[in-house]
C-alpha cells in the first residue's frame, strides 16, 4: 500500500466520521489498513490481537470491524462468535488467507458480513468496507412487536419464515439464520416473481454502490443459506439457480 496509491482514495473528513476497528496481528498490514481507512475520512482504531479486540469492543461502539481470522491466542473466529453471541450486529469484514475456502465458510457461518482474501487490492478492500458502512443497521427485535411471518409451501410441506427473529420453522425443525441470511432470503421472497441477479443482491442486500465488483460472497452466502434450509421439509428447493443470471425463490407462499 504505497502512499501514492492511497492518495487516490483521499476524501474530506465528515463532521461525524464513522468508526472502524482493524484487528490484525501483523503490524505492517495493520498499519497500512489504518492509514488507508483514515484517508477515507474514517475514525480508525487498531487492535493487535483477539484479546485486545474483545476488550475494546466491550467498551466502545464501532460502525465496522475489519477482522483477521488467523491470529494467535484468541482467533478472529472466536472474536466474531463472541460478538454475535451477545447480539452485536456491527458489520464485520473478515480477512482470510488466499485459497482458504474453509476459513471463508467458517467466518460466514459465524456471522461475518463479507470477506477479502490476502493479498488484497486497495480498491477491493475500500469498496467492501464502504459497502458495509452504507448498510443500515438492523433494529433489535422487540418482544412487543408482532413479528413479520411468511408461510411457505414446497413439495406439499409447510414452513414459516420469521424475518424479525431470523427463524425458519416447519413444526419439527427450527433453524436460525444470520442477519445477512435473513436479509438475503427476504429479498428473494419479496421478488419471487423474477430472477434476482448477483449484482442486484450486492447493491440491495450488501449495500454496495456498484454491483459489478468481483466477489463470490453472494454465492457463498447462498450456499450456506441453502445448507440450512435443507434441514426444513421442502426447503432444499426454495432457492433455484439460473446459470449465468442469478437466483429465484421457487416455492409457493401460504
Amino acid at each position: 500500500m504505497d502512499r501514492a496509491e492511497r492518495g487516490r482514495y483521499d476524501r474530506s473528513v465528515p463532521e461525524s466520521p464513522q468508526r472502524v476497528l482493524v484487528v490484525e496481528d501483523e503490524a505492517p498490514i495493520r498499519d497500512g489498513l489504518l492509514s488507508l481507512l483514515r484517508a477515507q475520512g474514517l475514525a480508525v482504531s487498531g487492535a493487535a490481537d483477539g484479546r485486545a479486540a474483545l476488550e475494546v469492543l466491550g467498551q466502545e461502539r464501532f460502525d465496522l470491524v475489519v477482522l483477521d481470522l488467523m491470529m494467535p491466542h484468541v482467533t478472529g473466529l472466536e472474536v466474531l462468535r463472541h460478538l454475535r453471541g451477545r447480539g452485536e450486529d456491527v458489520p464485520v469484514l473478515v480477512l482470510t488467507a488466499k485459497g482458504s475456502e474453509e476459513d471463508v465458510v467458517s467466518g460466514l457461518e459465524a456471522g461475518a458480513d463479507d470477506y477479502v482474501t490476502k493479498p488484497f487490492g486497495i480498491r477491493e478492500l475500500v469498496a467492501r468496507a464502504k459497502g458495509l458502512l452504507r448498510r443500515p443497521r438492523a433494529e433489535k427485535p422487540d418482544d412487543a412487536r408482532i413479528a413479520r411471518r411468511t408461510g411457505v409451501i414446497a413439495e406439499g410441506c409447510r414452513a414459516t419464515i420469521d424475518f424479525d427473529l431470523h427463524r425458519v420453522d416447519d413444526g419439527a425443525t427450527s433453524i436460525t439464520l444470520t442477519t445477512r441470511e435473513a436479509s438475503l432470503l427476504e429479498h428473494l421472497v419479496t421478488h419471487r416473481e423474477r430472477i434476482v441477479t448477483r449484482e442486484e443482491l450486492l447493491v440491495e442486500v450488501w449495500g454496495y454502490r456498484d454491483g459489478t465488483i468481483r466477489t463470490r460472497t453472494v454465492d457463498v452466502h447462498v450456499q450456506q443459506l441453502r445448507a440450512k434450509l435443507e434441514k426444513v421439509k421442502g426447503g432444499a428447493r426454495w432457492i433455484a439457480t439460473t446459470r449465468g443470471k442469478g437466483y429465484r425463490f421457487d416455492a409457493e407462499l401460504a
